[in-house]
């Protein structure tokens, strides 16, 4: 409040408050504006403590930091108790204070001090405690007599402790103790925690907890109280074991002092007199069997301890006990039971009743010569015991004696009984010699295989084994690398034969023979392996004449056209093709030559010289450079045989016996008026070529600009037969100018014509530098015929070895003017442009003409009110996709049952050819079929696709709603199916705006079975909208309610059972919807079974009084005219024996539209009944599996094998498209592979992760392999190599695999597999494995492994299953199936808990591991669905990988296995209950 000092005028005192106001409102608006800015400020400036450790529980002796961070640049201080602290500067927004070592001491506030840049000061505190961790220190036990005082003493250091308490560990109820217990301070972190007992009694024994909590909980430690006392004993147990002899058994409490020694008193009954028993029984004893006692008389008995501290009350046995009337004396009775290669099974009668209390377990001896194997067996249930790992075909004598435990004494041995091994697998042949030869006469490979009898035959050898494999990689005739694989069985060999010859067998090919022994138990001995190498040979004369060759004319010349494949090099590698062409004399025709390979061969001079036939080089081509198309006679040569150049040499050299070749050089001649082809040297001579010995000639050499002619001066020759005297031969050459060149010498001439004088001159150059070889293609002489023929060189086996191979002669064609003969090729751009302008031409006049035969046709037919065919149509059928309306398809004849296979053979040769042919031929649409509802404007909406419409005589017609136009329809077709016994509904997949009409229209036309063939989403696309709700819930579609009851999957399909009702209605229906889920839109499944077996379980739940059968997949055609196709044809398969496919196609066309969509649906028809009827239906129900597979093992009347033999032999005769294993079987793989004859499939194989930098690291040999499910659930790979177990580690993490089965052998071998895990730890590139533990049950080993990623820390547990029970013999299965199936039954557990696949490895990953998962299959297959099928599961699997169930021996023990599990686990009387 202003107030005046002064008096003033009541004017001026106006003034001057406005004057102060004014002032006063101006400084307010300062100040207000300079708090704002400093209020501003201090929001935007700021202080943050953090701290390393907890701030009230701060651990004494640790460095914690204290770091305090200013929101914006200037300096940091800490302070405590008013002084300042050292800070270290972390930055220019903090200070951190580090307590070094820290105490109690340091217990207390801490302020951080800061000045901001402007100026600002600003602080922040924060208060810490130190704490001690707490530990206790119990000192030693304590011991104390009875009675006497005791105190227990534990020390509890640390800082804060709270909630001292004591606890005995065997009491429950402890509150007692709390009043014995005492709390002493020592210190301020020093505790002392007592616990006095006054006077001790035996329940006070025992161990206590001291107990207290520190700042992170509670901390204890533990005291032993021994309470020492006398002894005490009681009588547990006592019986009487002999005449004289009576067992007793006692606990004691030995007053934690040893016992010394225990005294045994007895009363015999009606004396009233205890008497010490004479013998001292030491204190470690607790039974004893007292001796010396009458026979049949009572007694009661006494028993007392001693310590040092005394002797305990006797202990006196209540009850009066017997001896017995006679000692108990059993000797049992042993007989044989059972034998099996490795083991002898024993049984013996059991004790009488009035014994059995007495024999407690039994002492079993097995003898053969020297050796002698004892043991012990509990006496139990059944007396049946079995020697194992005993030695084939031995026989070993046995013993038995009963024992008592009471006693510790057995009774006497029984008498022996011999019992004899069955035969086991021999030992491997020794000596085994394999020797490949060639016989070049007959065109014959054979290889020869001797062998010596086996060390350790193990039983009789009833034949010998052998198998016979080889391998080549070659070129074919498409000038691909390929591999041909070739096998060949050598049947059974007669024991007293030591040798086997294989004929007839491929050249060029690496053989492996293996052989074994067979006993006559039939189980395969080890096998001995050896190898040799068939040597390269020619080519076949087949593959050296499919050649053709034409005249062809062009611009007036003549030349020949010659066609030649390349020839495959599956006998040798190729190196050059040369072809020779032979100008024939007048008159002469190709039988007056001499074979091609004894033909002699000159240069082209020569052979255009002479009039009688010659033979030369006209081209040579390299393997590799081969041309289909050769031009001859046009005077160019390809000049492509740098092979040629080295495989042959341009200059004579040793060859195989092949052409003689004459080296060229002038010749003698009479002048003639013979035609000389242009620009060819001619030299016509009167008689055969001279040798050179025996030429002399003079050249002269002339220079001139035109041309040069050289006359050489005549030689005397030798007579020829029949002449009077020696001929004068006179030689005339003419030559083109050429250009003028200046030799070594200084002299001048023309290059081309030195060479030729050079050559002629047989003293100048030797013969090796002629060049005879050389191929010149020059032109065709005029009046001459010609033919030719093709000479193959091979590389031999050695070194520098070579062969020759022949074709055989050319059809002669003339080389002149001919009209008949003469092919006319103008080449001329001007003829192609004027060819194509034709065409053209023509094209568009057709088109043009049935543009208007079809616009008159549409015409008149909507005159008429059929149907239109329209130009979208039109095009369809021109395409060959389909046929027009005006054609009928033909009516085929039925194929018979065992006419199947060879129909479907045939019709699969070259691409599908007949299935195409036939495919084509069936009937898009009808003339007395019409969609006009399809058509209509308010249904166009309710079609799925456009062009999939409802034939108006067939379709399914709701009944109309209130008169609304459309609502009638759906698109649905009735259709019968064989014999019209059936009725089909075939319907698309329901849209979102049509699942109310599909249920109307199951409700009205009373239908109980659906069958769904698609899933709800394919290819990223909807191919049926969701029409029942979700299990357990119920949702409306219109005034129809849908409750899904339940539901149950299998493998292939799900059942669900749906419940629907309709408003106004009071019955509720029961729909069953059959849904198939692994068949993809416009394709066909791979293996048939999986339909055909749907379709079995679909008739098995159809009667006529559920109505029709609801079949739908997404168009309601491709997949639903399939399935209803296959019903039923394969329905006149069983009844007619034959089918009519087509017909039947067709007939089903007639009532929905486009039944049957696709090419791949229509052989799958094919493949399917072929099937059924190769191999029939071999699913067998549980209750009837071990009658079946009895019914399996017998033989037919007059047959070599039972018919399980014969059903095996048909899976391996089972026709199956080649499938590529391109990948695996490539070079840069190869040495991955443990065998060749093992390599993934491409389209199944397990694909690492690239490693940047290693190239081809994305390959291992493993495969993926469908469960029961068709998930890949298992992978099958080949145990580990010493260089791939960083691979099968990598494959093991990125797959996220959970579970190994090993079915490999570690010991040494040819099947060894490496220890891939490591003991501790060990890393594989990026991927670490550590041992975590182990466990060993009866039939295998169990170990759990951690595997990591380095590169991204995650990691997994995997558990691997090491199985012990297989027979190291190769090729043998176990003998006991109960060990593999408690191994499948554990991996299928705990397999059902993770995602990844389950791995299973072997050594090459094919027959062991291919059993575990066919009998995993088999056991998913027979506990959900009760029926299994062995056979199908066998066949899928083996399409899957190489060398999966590879032997029969295999294929027996599945069967084996099953029909034990159903026995094991009682699932025939389950099914038959339920």
């Amino acid at each position: 409040m202003l107030r005046s000092r002064g008096p003033i005028t009541s004017i001026s005192s106006s003034i001057l408050c406005c004057i102060v106001l004014v002032s006063a409102s101006v400084d307010d608006a300062v100040t207000k504006s300079v708090n704002d800015q400093e209020l501003k400020t201090q929001k935007e400036v700021s202080l943050e403590i953090s701290s390393s450790q907890d701030s009230q529980g701060i651990e004494a002796g640790s460095t914690p930091s204290l770091t305090c961070k200013l929101s914006e640049p200037g300096r940091v201080w800490w302070t405590a108790n008013g002084k300042n602290l050292t800070t270290i500067k972390d930055s220019d927004l903090g200070g951190r204070l580090d307590i070094r070592k820290a105490s109690r001491n340091d217990t207390g506030e801490y302020i951080c001090m800061a000045q901001t840049a402007k100026g600002l000061y600003l602080q922040k505190s924060i208060n810490i405690r130190v704490i001690e961790p707490g530990k206790v220190d119990t000192g030693e036990n304590t011991s104390a007599r009875v009675e006497t005082a005791a105190t227990l003493t534990c020390h509890f250091h640390g800082y804060p402790l709270s909630n001292f308490s004591w606890s005995k560990n065997d009491d429950d109820n402890n509150e007692h103790l709390t009043d014995l217990m005492s709390v002493a301070n020592v210190s301020e972190n020093d505790v002392a925690l007592t616990l006095e007992f006054k006077s001790l009694t035996r329940k006070d024994n025992g161990t206590y907890e001291c107990r207290a909590y520190d700042y992170n909980g509670p901390v204890s430690g533990y005291r032993h109280l021994f309470v020492i006392d006398v002894p005490q004993v009681n009588i547990d147990f006592i019986k009487a074991v002999g005449a004289g002899s009576i067992y007793l058994n006692w606990t004691v409490n030995d007053g934690n002092k040893p016992i010394k020694k225990y005294f045994i008193r007895h009363m015999k009954n009606g004396t009233n007199q205890w008497q010490y028993y004479p013998e001292q029984i030491g204190g470690g004893n607790l039974s004893y069997v007292l001796k010396g006692f009458e026979k049949s008389t009572a007694y009661q008995i006494g028993i007392r301890a001693t310590n040092e501290i005394g002797d305990s009350h006797s202990g006196i046995s209540p009850q009066w006990i017997r001896t017995l009337e006679k000692d108990p004396v059993f000797v049992p009775t042993v007989h044989v039971n059972g034998v099996t290669v490795n083991s002898i099974t024993i049984a013996w009668a059991p004790p009488p009743p009035d014994l059995q209390e007495h024999v407690h377990y039994y002492n079993l001896m097995a003898t053969y010569g020297d050796q002698k194997r004892e043991t012990v067996y509990l006496a139990q249930t059944r007396e049946l015991y079995a020697f194992p790992d005993l030695e084939p075909a031995t026989t070993y004598k046995f013993k038995i004696s009963a024992c008592s435990e009471y006693t510790r004494k057995c009774g006497n041995w029984s008498k022996e009984v011999n019992g004899t091994t069955l035969d086991g697998a021999a030992s491997a042949p020794q000596n085994l010699s394999v020797t490949c030869r060639f016989d070049n006469i007959s065109n014959t490979g054979f290889v020869s295989v001797t062998w010596a009898p086996p060390a350790r035959p193990n039983g009789v050898i009833t034949r010998y084994e052998i198998e016979l494999h080889g391998i080549a990689h070659y070129r074919n005739d498409m000038g691909r690398l390929d591999i041909d694989r070739w096998t060949r069985q050598g049947g059974n060999v007669k024991p007293e034969l030591f040798g086997k010859t294989f004929d007839k067998v491929p050249s060029n090919t690496n053989y492996t023979a293996r052989i074994y022994a067979m006993t006559r138990q039939r189980t395969p001995g080890k096998d001995s392996t050896g190898n040799c190498t068939m040597p390269v040979t020619i080519p076949d004369k087949d593959s050296l004449n499919m050649r053709t060759w034409r005249k062809v004319e062009s611009e007036g010349k003549h030349f020949f056209k010659l066609y030649l494949p390349r020839i495959s090099e599956r006998n040798g590698p190729i190196c050059c093709y040369r072809i020779f062409m032979v100008k024939l004399a007048q008159q002469s025709t190709v039988a007056d030559l001499p074979s091609p390979e004894k033909i002699d061969v000159y240069s082209y001079r020569y052979a255009h010289a002479t009039e009688s036939s010659a033979a030369y080089i006209a081209e040579a081509f390299d393997s590799d450079r081969l041309v289909s198309e050769i031009i001859l006679g046009d005077g160019e040569s390809a000049n492509t045989s740098s092979a040629c150049d080295r495989c042959i040499g341009l200059r004579p050299r040793a060859l195989p016996p092949s052409l003689n070749l004459v080296p060229e050089m002038p010749l003698p001649t009479f002048v003639n008026n013979g035609t000389v082809p242009t620009g060819a040297t001619v030299a016509t001579p009167s008689t055969m070529p001279v040798p050179l010995s025996t030429i002399a000639t003079t050249v002269t050499d002339t220079t001139t600009a035109a041309t040069a002619t050289a006359t050489t001066a005549g030689t005397v020759l030798p007579s020829q037969p029949g002449s009077s005297g020696p001929l004068t031969a006179t030689m005339t050459t003419t030559t083109f100018a050429t250009p003028t060149t200046v030799n070594d010498e200084g002299t001048t001439g023309s290059v081309a014509r030195r060479r030729r004088e050079d050559a002629s001159v047989p003293n100048m150059v030797p013969v090796e530098e002629l060049s005879p070889y050389s191929p010149q293609d020059g032109f065709l002489a005029e009046g001459y015929n010609y033919t030719g023929f093709i000479e193959v060189i091979v590389f031999g086996q050695e070194e520098g070895q070579l062969l020759a191979a022949y074709s055989s002669y050319f059809n002669p064609l003339f080389g002149g003017f001919d009209s008949e003969d003469t092919v006319v090729e103008e080449l001329t751009m001007f003829s192609v442009i004027m060819q194509i302008f034709i065409v053209l031409i023509l094209v568009i006049v057709i088109l043009l003409i049935a543009l208007c035969v079809l616009y008159r046709y549409t015409k008149r037919a909507q005159q008429r009110g059929e149907e239109i065919i329209t130009l979208r149509n039109s095009f369809r059928s021109l395409r060959g996709r389909h046929q027009l309306v005006t054609v009928s398809p033909p009516d085929m004849t039925p194929i018979q049952k065992s006419d199947l296979l060879q129909s479907y053979i045939e019709r699969h040769r070259d691409s599908d050819y007949g299935f195409q042919q036939e495919f084509e031929l069936l009937p898009d649409r009808f003339a007395d079929r019409t969609t006009r509802a399809s058509e209509a404007r308010e249904n166009l909406y309710k079609n799925r696709y456009p062009d999939i419409k409802c034939y108006d005589q067939t379709r399914v017609r709701l009944a109309q709603i209130d008169g609304i136009c459309g609502s009638d329809y759906i698109n649905a077709n009735f259709v019968l199916g064989y014999k019209e016994r059936k009725k089909f509904i075939c319907a698309q997949g329901p849209m979102e705006n049509t699942v109310c009409d599909y249920w109307r229209m199951i409700w009205e036309q009373h239908l109980e079975l659906v069958l769904m063939l698609t899933n709800l989403e394919e290819y990223s696309k909807t191919k049926c909208a969701k029409y029942w709700p979700d299990k357990g819930e119920t949702n409306s579609f219109g005034d129809i309610t849908v409750e899904h009851v339940r539901e149950r999957p299998y493998s292939d399909y799900v059942v669900r059972e749906l419940k629907m009702t309709r408003t106004g209605e009071r019955d509720s229906r029961t729909i069953i919807q059959y849904h198939f889920l692994v068949w993809k839109d416009f394709i066909a499944p791979e293996h048939p079974h999986a339909i055909l077996r749907f379709i079995k379980r679909v008739n098995e739940a159809y009667s006529l009084e559920k109505g029709p059968i609801l079949v739908h997949c997404s168009a309601g055609v491709g997949r639903t005219g399939t399935l209803v196709a296959l019903d039923s044809l394969l329905q006149q398969l069983a009844e007619e024996g034959q089918v009519s496919i087509f017909n039947t196609v067709c007939d089903l066309r007639h009532q929905r539209n486009f039944l049957v969509q696709s090419l791949k649906q229509y052989i799958f028809i094919y493949r399917a009944l072929m099937e059924m009827a190769q191999y029939g239906d071999t699913e067998i129900p549980v209750h009837q599996l071990k009658e079946t597979v009895e019914r399996l093992r017998q033989r037919d009347n007059g047959k070599e094998k039972c018919r399980m033999e014969e059903e095996y032999d048909r899976i391996s005769s089972v026709l199956e498209d080649r499938k590529s294993f391109s990948v695996g079987g490539g070079d840069e793989n190869r040495l991955k592979n443990r065998s060749e004859l093992v390599i993934p499939y491409d389209r199944n194989r397990v694909i690492l992760t690239p490693v940047p930098g290693r190239e081809h690291s994305t390959y291992i040999n493993a495969s993926f392999i469908e469960g029961y499910d068709n998930s890949e659930s298992f992978v099958i790979t080949q145990d580990p190599l010493d260089t791939t177990i960083a691979d099968f580690w990598r494959m093991i993490l990125e797959q996220c695999v959970s579970t190994i089965v090993m079915l490999s052998d570690l010991s040494d071998g040819p099947r060894k597999c490496p220890r891939y895990w490591p003991d501790d730890e060990s890393v594989y590139d990026h991927v670490k494995v550590r041992y975590i533990q182990s466990e060993s049950c009866p039939y295998y080993t169990r170990r759990e492994l951690c595997v990591s990623n380095t590169k991204t820390d995650e990691s997994i547990v995997v558990t691997q299953y090491q199985y012990h029970g297989w027979p190291t013999v190769e090729g043998e299965v176990p003998e006991v199936t109960r060990g593999l199936i408690e191994l499948v039954d554990q991996t299928l557990a705990t397999d059902n808990e993770t995602s990844g696949p389950l791995i299973v490895h072997c050594n090459c990953g094919s027959d062991r591991s291919s059993m575990f998962v066919a009998l995993s299959i088999l056991i998913q297959q027979l506990r959900t669905e009760k029926r299994v099928d062995i056979f199908t599961t066998t066949k899928k699997l083996r399409s899957q990988r190489h060398g999966m169930i590879n032997s029969f021996a295999q294929y027996e023990f599945l069967h084996r296995a099953i029909v034990n599990y159903s026995d094991l686990h009682n699932l025939a009387d389950e099914e038959a209950v339920s």
